[in-house]
């Protein structure tokens, strides 16, 4: 008997023990990024750590866009052209010592997942990003890395591909001379939207026809050696043509006689020399709706009567093919290659709200076709009957093609968090990933947060991975938008560095509110961080020009869940709070995040 109450009182203990408050735990803060900061002294210093200029494909020049961030305040600044050091800034007539700026070198990472390198001169030309960083950290002692817009990258590895694509060989002579490639289109998306083209990161040897940002068309011939690359990018205001506006319109680029022209809706846009000579195209596939990348420069509108011609067409035969003409119908077929006007699939009539299958019908009559292109199963394409008046009026088009960027998903795939685990677990100088990336489309910011989330689940306390928010600047419309905030006394690129190694920031954005109300001004400032170990709390204080936070503004957020509401949290008394917890605060115009704050039972 008394060893069944003993035995009772025993089992009745374990239970106790295991339900105890987490205090019972001796739960213990082991990882403040924020430890050392003296809050009364501290400046905060704005930071961009991801920026591109005319060095590479952005809009502003070296000397514009450090004129931009130093005259809104900026401290810090890295210009990351990619694959490309833009740095020292003294090259361009711009001394950050005289400006009162930290100048960061580095650049944009791009032959493989996009990642910043930083506090180093290192580039490479491999495209294995584990290779890669290795290198990079045995290039110097100072060199760190940062994982760029993930949500543009794991998808390409995960789910259904979107577009179309037919096998390159036969196609790929056809940069050896003269060239057209046009399409019907019409989207109403503002970004950038690939028409048809093989450009990979991996090597070059590329043609492609899409629509660029801010209402740009482009054709881009890049040779697989020698030569230069033709990248001809037009605004459509330049004939007072919308090309988003949801109607129909034609697009030509056309090499002829030593030159690379663009038309649009049958007029010229734009020209230049052609500099990329004879080459072969290179890869395994073309793509149309697509290139080789999925992200978010998949078309999503719609496509007719999509050609390649192994001839220049002239100016008028263009013109003629935007009122709707054929080919044999004032417009000569001769060099005819590759025709998809989207009416047969496997010789079979197609109909309205059919998905693209694996045979979309190539009717050019090339004696070395038919060049069919085909769809993944389940690929986001189907037939449309709506299609461009020119034409509908001719009688040669019942059905045109809609492409649909890929089916969006809902959560990170656990293999793409594992992917991810695997390379911060074996990089050191991996040290953190965007959370906020200032070009991105904000439905990948949920993803962005959620693998974060996921990796500090995995990985906290020992091995943190700092979070950041950047504008990814290319143009005037991307920047202040995101930003990184050093709370430090005097900076230099040294003690910039060290910051990023223990996480001695926060970061901030606007971009989560509407426009109207997005506002530099009504982001939360951090003015203080307090840890009690002995009460077992974090306090955080906010302003907003001036004035406290709302309590309510404070979340407190641990394995990916909101744990405590308020500007205080009490991490042995709150329920959920797991191995690490991080804060977002929301203002009247913007939101600022902290990095993760670590913790042990042990």
């Amino acid at each position: 008997m008394r060893n069944s109450i003993a035995t009772l009182l025993l089992s009745m203990m374990m239970v106790s023990w295991s339900v105890l408050p987490v205090e019972a735990q001796d739960v213990r803060l082991v990882l403040n990024p924020y430890a050392g900061i003296d809050w009364q002294s501290a400046a905060h210093h704005k930071a961009n750590l991801h920026t591109h200029t005319t060095e590479s494909d952005g809009r502003l020049s070296p000397q514009q866009t450090i004129d931009e961030y130093h005259q809104r305040g900026y401290s810090v600044l890295a210009i990351t052209d990619h694959d490309r050091n833009t740095y020292p800034w003294q090259k361009w007539d711009r001394d950050p010592q005289t400006l009162g700026m930290v100048a960061v070198s580095g650049n944009e990472l791009s032959r493989h997942h996009h990642t910043l390198s930083l506090f180093t001169d290192f580039t490479a030309v491999g495209r294995d990003l584990e290779k890669v960083l290795a290198q990079l950290a045995a290039h110097c002692d100072d060199g760190l890395a940062v994982l760029c817009h993930p949500a543009m990258h794991w998808p390409r590895q995960f789910g259904v591909e979107p577009g179309l694509r037919t096998p390159l060989a036969p196609l790929s002579q056809i940069t050896r001379g003269d060239f057209t490639i046009e399409t019907w289109f019409r989207t109403t998306d503002p970004g950038r939207n690939l028409l048809m083209g093989n450009y990979t990161n991996d090597h070059p040897g590329a043609l492609n026809l899409e629509l660029h940002t801010e209402n740009r068309v482009r054709v881009f011939v890049q040779p697989a050696s020698g030569g230069r690359t033709v990248d001809l990018n037009v605004s459509g205001d330049s004939l007072q043509i919308n090309t988003r506006d949801g109607q129909w319109h034609h697009l030509a680029g056309v090499r002829r006689d030593g030159v690379v022209t663009l038309y649009l809706d049958g007029k010229q846009i734009g020209s230049q020399p052609d500099t990329a000579g004879s080459f072969d195209l290179q890869g395994d596939f073309y793509y149309f709706g697509r290139d080789t990348r999925t992200g978010t420069t998949v078309l999503d509108g719609d496509l007719d009567h999509v050609r390649l011609w192994t001839r220049g067409l002239s100016a008028d035969e263009v013109a003629e093919l935007a009122l709707g003409r054929q080919p044999d119908d004032r417009v000569s077929a001769d060099g005819l290659l590759l025709q998809y006007t989207f009416e047969s699939s496997d010789g079979q009539a197609v109909a309205t709200g059919d998905r693209a299958g694996s045979v979309i019908d190539d009717s050019s009559a090339h004696a070395a076709g038919p060049f069919q292109a085909s769809a993944e199963d389940g690929a986001p394409v189907s037939y449309i009957a709506e299609v461009a008046p020119p034409l509908a009026a001719a009688g040669s088009s019942s059905h045109a093609l809609r492409f649909r960027t890929r089916d969006e998903a809902q959560q990170v795939p656990r293999a793409a968090v594992e992917q991810y685990l695997d390379l911060y677990r074996h990089h050191q100088r991996l040290i953190g990933v965007e959370v906020l990336n200032g070009t991105r489309p904000l439905r990948e910011y949920w993803l962005d947060r959620q693998l974060w989330d996921e990796l500090l689940t995995e990985l906290m306390p020992d091995r943190p991975v700092w979070g950041l928010a950047t504008d990814d600047m290319h143009s005037m419309t991307h920047l202040g938008r995101d930003w990184v905030v050093f709370p430090a006394g005097d900076l230099d690129a040294a003690t910039v560095r060290q910051a990023m190694l223990d996480g001695t920031f926060y970061f901030c954005t606007t971009r989560l509110h509407a426009p109207e109300q997005a506002s530099v001004e009504g982001t939360p400032r951090i003015t203080s961080v307090v840890h009690d170990p002995n009460a077992g709390t974090i306090t955080v204080q906010a302003t907003v020009q001036g004035q406290p936070v709302a309590a309510e503004a404070f979340q407190w957020i641990s394995a990916g869940q909101v744990v405590q509401t308020g500007p205080q949290l009490n991490y042995r008394q709150s329920d959920g709070v797991d191995n690490y917890a991080r804060l977002e605060i929301q203002g009247s115009g913007g939101t600022t995040y902290t990095n993760p704050f670590g913790f042990s039972t042990d």
